[in-house]
């Protein structure tokens, strides 16, 4: 079953600028998968609520092979916070 990297655009309280936190999600549907991204990212700050800086508030970046979520360890169905920093060793 494969799975995607989704990235969410959260803005801090504290007015400074949007930042994107990435997930590895274990969820084959790419609507089901940024969903739960968006869920796991709304614990961590407020969402935007539209585009900044031509970047989109929700954005699937790659789909995640068997092979890869095996060699990660990221299960059927785990929403994985992968941070701030462009998850490189995922793509």
């Amino acid at each position: 079953m494969p799975g995607w990297l989704i990235a969410v655009l959260t803005e801090p309280a504290d007015g400074l600028e949007p930042r994107r936190l990435f997930f590895a999600v274990g969820f084959a549907d790419q609507g089901q998968a940024e969903w739960k991204a968006v869920d796991a990212a709304a614990t961590e700050a407020p969402l935007a609520s539209g585009p900044r800086g031509g970047i989109e508030p929700v954005q699937a970046l790659s789909s995640l092979t068997d092979i890869a979520m095996r060699r990660k360890g990221l299960l059927a169905g785990e929403v994985r916070p992968l941070g701030e920093a462009w998850p490189r060793n995922w793509l």
